[in-house]
Order: C-alpha cells, then structure tokens, then sequence
C-alpha cells in the first residue's frame, strides 16, 4: 500500500521510533537481511525499515504515518510462505507481527479462541487440548507459520478435505485499514456467529495482506477426536 518507494529513510525511521520505541525498529542493512526474504530464498529484496510493534493501537500509527508520508507497507508473519509474498518489492516498511503472539482467551463453552496475529498456529491447539479442542488448519508450517499469515493466504494443511482451510474456522477479526482506521470484521469475541451483510470477514481471507493489517483474530474451535486410527487402503484401480 503507498507510492512513494523512496522516502527519506533517517526521517522515517525517526518517526517510527516515536511511535515504538527504538527497540522495535530495525533500519540497519545488517538487520534487514532477516526480512529481505521468506522461505522463497531465491529473490531478495530489503525493505527501507521494519517495525515490530506490539498491540493494534501502534499498528494503526505506523500505518497511518506511512499513508501521510506516501510510504508503502508490507505485513509480515513468521516468513514461512514459498512464495516471495511478503518481498518488499522496493523499499517500504514492513510491519513484523511476531511480538503480537498472546493466546488472549480459549472459551471452551462455545469453542472459540481470541489471539494475536503473531501467534503461532500450533500454540492455539496447545492451550485449547487442556479443554478437549483443537484448531483445525494444520499447515506443514503449523509450528513457526502465525494466523495472521494464515489469514492472508487462507492456508490449508493435511486435513483440509475434512476440516476446510483458513477462512471454515475464522470467526472475525480485527484490522487496520490502509488509512490507520481500526475495525472488527465478522463475529465479535462476545457475540454469536451470524453477522448481517456482507461477508467482509471473508473478503479479506486470502487478500496477501491487500486490504490492511490484520491484528486481532476469533478462530473456532473443534473437539479432539477420542482416538485416532491410521488406515492403509490398497486398490487395484482408481
């Protein structure tokens, strides 16, 4: 999102830093050789700085200070994903969400769970088997890969013909438009699951980030299986 690839990198990091903190800024060369790629190793692009906030309300500033100062944005996860998609193709500030990785609530009675975008995908299944539950898009990656990334590519994983991909278990979520504006999309955290008009919820999934930053998640919960049986089927023909 933004324009202007080029800005003025020690006025942009300057700001940045304002909004949160020092620590969180990354804007040395030797830094972003972290961030100038995904698994994808093959192309490499550094992007002019990284933040890694941690809560929606420093999102929404870093985001609304690139759109005042014309300066594209690049959400990232954990960096999994095989296809180059989080490159900063030529400069830009890439927002990390790897700090933002609190499990905020498990609610066993109506089998839903509240985490940050940062959060690992096997960490939502950890807390919740202690209740019988467990979250069901399981990809290769499900141990490093973080929601927010799954909700940007609608990840799938082994079990998807049983259980669906991303967008089957997200409920709703919160994001950061591309002006800084913050809202909830889909079900809220205390409500029910039916939500009036359009599906934005759903819009979103599988946006590679297109839209905003998402930051807060509602995913839905399943029940753990009582016992797992593996079968060997061999057939003549298909």
């Amino acid at each position: 999102m933004g324009m202007n690839c080029k800005p003025d990198k020690r006025q942009l990091t300057r700001r940045l830093i304002e909004i949160v903190g020092k620590d969180a800024v990354l804007a040395d060369e030797r830094e972003l050789v972290v961030y100038e790629c995904d698994a994808y190793t093959l192309q490499r692009n550094p992007p002019t700085a990284v933040v890694l906030p941690r809560s929606t309300q420093e999102v929404a500033a870093v985001v609304r200070l690139c759109a005042e100062m014309d300066v594209p944005i690049i959400p990232r996860g954990a960096g999994t994903g095989l296809s180059g998609a989080v490159l900063a193709v030529d400069g830009g500030v890439m927002i990390a969400l790897t700090r933002m990785n609190r499990v905020l609530n498990i609610d066993p009675r109506n089998r839903r769970a509240l985490v940050e975008a940062g959060c690992v995908n096997a960490w939502i299944t950890r807390d919740a088997a202690q209740h019988g539950l467990f979250y069901a898009p399981d990809p290769s990656s499900q141990t490093a890969c973080t929601i927010g990334g799954n909700i940007a590519t609608n990840s799938g994983g082994p079990h998807t013909l049983k259980n669906g991909v991303t967008t089957n278990h997200v409920l709703g979520y919160e994001m950061v438009l591309p002006d800084g504006t913050i809202e909830w999309l889909g079900a809220e955290p205390d409500g029910g699951e039916e939500v009036g008009g359009y599906d934005l919820r759903g819009a979103a999934i599988g946006s590679e980030g297109m839209f905003g930053v998402v930051t807060t998640v509602l995913v839905r919960l399943m029940k753990t299986p009582p016992a797992f049986k593996t079968f060997l089927g061999v057939f003549e023909s298909v």
